[in-house]
């Protein structure tokens, strides 16, 4: 087992306390000592990148457009922060650009690209290269494969993980199966990690076997200490959590 702790990684922000994939969220989560944030990202209908989870802003907004053929003034009407709390009103859904001006030095950002569209990945290289935050502070992560094979071609620099969801240790899986599932899929991509929903499936040996393949391992979905403890003596590289600072204790005291 290494020494080293594992990296916190906040889950579209501090979003146990401010509206998920917005500003407020993420600041938090940098106060909250998290060492990346990780905000879900779509393209709009006028070519800009913004920082919401579902294809819609339904769930979390006071109307309800589609993302993806919308513009960014439309999407900038909608407001997110009122179902948390008169303090959030008024905070809009955030565009990639305004994501990468809040953080800190030596913080990054793990980049969900919800949207299956290559062209996310042309829009995105533009942006980063205008954009001073370095190449080693931004990981990019999907479900699609085929987003992970563009990435690699597209942004080269960037290391890119697949996405593993619940669906993988919650269905009639056995847990040998599910990661048999796993490794077939990686290998059908050329990416440079794997996140994995925190689960039983996940031990010492799974986590090796993957790292054997040069694959950084990150777990999501770690929201109390147990599993905190669990993963870090795992070895992974990484834990997402809605709760950084209470995750972070965990790690550092390991006292369940």
């Amino acid at each position: 087992m290494s020494e080293k702790l594992p990296l916190i990684v906040a889950h579209r922000g501090a979003s146990y306390i401010a509206p998920e994939n917005t500003i407020p969220a993420f600041e938090i989560a940098f106060q909250e000592k998290a060492d990346f944030i990780e905000g879900d990202f779509w393209l709009t209908k006028d070519n800009e990148i913004v920082c919401i989870h579902d294809s819609n802003t339904r769930r979390v907004g006071n109307k309800n457009i589609d993302v993806k053929s919308s513009t960014i003034t439309e999407l900038k009407n909608v407001d997110l922060g009122i179902r948390k709390g008169e303090q959030f009103a008024g905070t809009k859904i955030p565009t990639l650009q305004e994501v990468l001006e809040i953080i800190p030095e030596q913080k990054g950002l793990h980049l969900e690209i919800k949207d299956n569209r290559e062209n996310i990945l042309i829009r995105l290289k533009e942006i980063l290269k205008e954009s001073n935050i370095p190449a080693d502070k931004i990981r990019i992560i999907s479900f699609h494969r085929n987003i992970i094979r563009a990435a690699k071609k597209h942004l080269p620099e960037i290391k890119a993980y697949l996405i593993f969801g619940w669906y993988f240790s919650k269905g009639n899986y056995f847990k040998s199966l599910t990661r048999k599932l796993i490794l077939r899929k990686l290998n059908t991509v050329n990416g440079d990690g794997v996140v994995l929903f925190a689960d039983s499936y996940i031990d010492e040996k799974f986590v090796q076997t993957l790292k054997d393949k040069k694959l950084d391992v990150g777990a999501y979905n770690v929201e109390d200490a147990k599993k905190a403890i669990k993963f870090t003596n795992c070895d992974v590289d990484s834990l997402t959590t809605k709760s950084p600072l209470m995750i972070r204790k965990a790690i550092e005291t390991k006292i369940i």
